[in-house]
């Protein structure tokens, strides 16, 4: 149930002007460092339901990161990861 609600959110993120390839290009760089035992996660870089700020689902807005950093940087805006 709340996997549907996120991916509602991310669906509802994503203007008509995103690089869809761009995108499955970030996708596809996380699960081949996974397949390779890398723990890591896609992170927006500005949360799509952030408490001050919310991002859009693009490319640029898109990062690969280890698992453990994600988890602790949470829905937060980071400034320190752009």
């Amino acid at each position: 149930r709340v996997q549907e609600v996120a991916r509602r959110v991310r669906v509802r993120a994503i203007p008509p002007w995103a690089d869809r390839r761009a995108m499955a290009e970030v996708y596809r760089q996380s699960r081949e460092l996974r397949a390779t035992g890398i723990n890591c996660h896609v992170d927006h870089i500005i949360p799509l339901r952030g408490k001050t700020v919310s991002g859009l689902h693009t490319h640029n807005n898109l990062r690969v990161v280890l698992a453990e950093e994600n988890l602790r940087k949470g829905a937060r805006f980071l400034e320190s990861a752009l």
